[in-house]
């Protein structure tokens, strides 16, 4: 049987665009993490309106730093569980490329195309029967991306927010850019930048307006900049610079109530920032920095109250495991591939954010895992990872420890 394992090659055959999930890096290079813009926000620069939205994030002047508690402890690393899981075969024929998962985290879903005579689509496999024959969900591409309750689409100068509990699809002005959706479900937000400039003189505005795009009003104005998420219901996670010249990109806080801007990072090349489940952590890394000290792998609490680097031996790919209910300060946890060239095989490791307490979820010994190209996902309920296996071009999946 024939399969197609390199998602554009994908998208080509279906003719749908295919965004890349987020994952682990390659096996010989240092891990990538996708990166997100920074903030500034300053009232002159938030007065210069850019023209309805045309999107593309980029990011405005912040005020001058609050004090931020920094420190660099490492982490204590906790004893090795004495029974480790091993992984599970769901696929065979190295069939695929991008698994994810169902939102109740019962199917491992990807994208295949399995022969000639049968569609490209998003094939599904269930965890509790490994290894039975995929089946296909759908010809829709797109829904790769989607969140559990919505699907955001962009074609052209075109956003459209789909609800797929019933169908009901709303325009919104976002021109053809992607939309973030607040957690509560009742705004979106996105960001506008004069994109036929050179990246180096490009000006971001911040929007916000109702789910179905009324009542939109640009917030904010960020040079080279943009929005990378909701903290919470009522603040935005931005990024920006305090001007076109300056050198360093700052993180923050920008609440909608008030207007007001809590600074939580700075540097002049940090990247990767991701939200945790909670909304109350943000990991992110600095790369190449003249102050060696400031390099590597940061958590920071979104209200600005702690900074912490992390040893520099936990530096790789990384995503938040998920939580079966609502997400606390104490729930939260970091899911890592430790970056290790010599290793032969990769292994899991768990951070506690608020402890700096690590542990081991994977024993190459006992799971002699491999992880081709970053494919990688953690299960909604954070119970699993489902990846695609180096050797063999599978889907496997590993539960993890409680």
């Amino acid at each position: 049987m024939k399969h197609i394992t390199h998602p554009r090659l994908l998208v080509a055959a279906a003719g749908l665009a295919l965004l890349v999930l987020a994952g682990c890096q390659g096996e010989s290079q240092p891990p990538a993490i996708t990166p997100s813009p920074t903030v500034t926000v300053s009232d002159q620069v938030a007065q210069t309106t850019v023209e309805a939205p045309t999107l593309a994030p980029t990011a405005t002047p912040i005020p001058s730093p609050t004090s931020t508690a920094t420190a660099t402890p490492e982490p204590t690393a906790t004893p090795t569980p004495t029974a480790l899981p091993q992984a599970i075969q769901l696929t065979t024929g190295g069939c695929c490329t991008q698994p994810f998962w169902s939102p109740d985290s019962q199917e491992v879903r990807f994208i295949d195309k399995p022969a000639d005579d049968t569609p490209a689509g998003i094939w599904s496999v269930p965890l509790e029967n490994p290894l039975t024959e995929p089946v296909l969900l759908t010809e829709r591409i797109e829904l790769s991306t989607a969140g559990p309750e919505y699907l955001v689409e962009t074609n052209g100068n075109t956003t459209v927010i789909e609800r797929l509990a019933d169908g009901e699809r709303w325009t919104v002005p976002a021109q053809g850019r992607t939309v973030r959706i607040s957690p509560d479900r009742t705004r979106i937000a996105w960001s506008i930048t004069n994109s036929d400039l050179p990246p180096e003189n490009q000006v971001a505005s911040i929007w916000v307006a109702n789910l179905d795009g009324s009542a939109a009003e640009q917030v904010a104005t960020l040079p080279r900049g943009g929005v990378s998420g909701w903290i919470a219901d009522n603040t935005l996670l931005v990024s920006g610079r305090e001007s076109l010249q300056a050198r360093e990109q700052a993180l923050s806080a920008l609440s909608l109530a008030d207007g007001s801007v809590t600074e939580l990072a700075r540097a002049e090349r940090l990247r990767g920032q991701v939200l945790s489940p909670s909304g109350q952590w943000i990991v992110y890394y600095i790369t190449f920095d003249d102050d060696r000290a400031q390099n590597g792998l940061w958590l920071v609490r979104t209200d600005g109250s702690q900074r912490t680097r992390l040893d520099s031996a936990l530096f790789g790919a990384y995503q938040w495991r998920g939580c079966p209910g609502l997400c606390g300060l104490e729930d939260d946890r970091l899911i890592m591939v430790p970056f290790d060239p010599k290793a032969t095989f990769h292994r899991l490791v768990e951070l506690n954010p608020v402890t700096g307490e690590t542990r081991p979820l994977t024993d190459p010994a006992l799971a002699p895992i491999k992880i081709a190209n970053g494919d990688w996902r953690v299960s909604p309920d954070g119970r699993y990872v489902a990846f695609v296996e180096s050797n063999d071009r599978n889907i496997w999946a590993i539960e993890l420890p409680d």
